[in-house]
């Protein structure tokens, strides 16, 4: 089961968030894509829409119908790079898009796997036997801090370089995206946010949201709710999968 929702929030005037499906839960492979754009109100929904348009229809041609997990996390990472350069490239055609980029992060379910690939600081969580995990880490200058140990995952979410990516999309040099591949269990419940999510609201109340609710409908929108009612200062899209299948 699966639902998405997105608003603009209470302070940006548009929204920059995309996401994109490809493939919906029964059916395998299933993929997931949310991106969150930068580079001025335009140029940033531009860099997220081609991310999502551009790794949907790479993966939509080719991912495999068998779960061989060395050819798919070549293609998530071949996906990343190819797409890294067609929003690179776009951003020198024209100068009013220059030094427009985005965040990208996209899961892969087959029958008994999961996949992750993952660049700047939009989220994954994986609720599993009532216990909530970041599987990504924030590619920011703050995500670096709590990595070192300088700071605390919580003093992260009010750092002042919390928006200060170390990588995103839309960049001239090769990218080094995080890929992650791990076993699905049944009653996994999954979490693509972007940080107008998990900016103002703290993973405790996520975990809540995602353990409580029956539906994905119901967390996608409680959630969206919480991130309305903590200010909303940038665009909140959320993405939620309950895994129903799998050992």
């Amino acid at each position: 089961m699966f639902f998405a929702k997105t608003e603009t929030g209470l302070v940006r005037p548009s929204n920059q968030d995309m996401y994109r499906v490809v493939g919906e839960p029964p059916e395998v492979p299933s993929s997931f894509i949310l991106a969150d754009g930068m580079g001025g109100h335009a140029n940033g929904r531009l860099a997220a829409e081609l991310a999502v348009e551009t790794v949907g229809e790479y993966l939509s041609e080719h991912l495999p119908a068998d779960n061989v997990p060395e050819t798919i996390m070549s293609i998530l990472h071949d996906a990343i790079q190819k797409t890294n350069v067609r929003i690179y490239m776009e951003s020198l055609d024209d100068e009013a898009n220059f030094g427009m980029g985005t965040t990208l992060t996209m899961i892969v379910i087959y029958g008994e796997s999961i996949y992750l690939a993952h660049v700047g600081d939009s989220r994954c969580y994986l609720l599993r036997d009532h216990e909530l995990e970041q599987l990504t880490k924030d590619q920011n200058l703050a995500g670096e801090l709590v990595s070192s140990g300088a700071i605390t995952k919580e003093e992260s979410r009010h750092h002042p370089n919390r928006n200060v990516l170390t990588q995103a999309l839309g960049s001239a040099s090769y990218l080094n995206p995080e890929l992650l591949h791990l076993d699905r269990k049944h009653g996994d419940r999954l979490l693509l946010c972007s940080d107008g999510l998990h900016g103002p609201v703290p993973d405790h109340d996520i975990k809540n949201v995602l353990k409580k609710s029956k539906t994905p409908e119901a967390a996608a929108s409680q959630l969206v709710d919480l991130a309305m009612a903590a200010g909303a200062p940038d665009n909140v899209t959320v993405m939620v999968v309950y895994s129903m299948g799998a050992k």
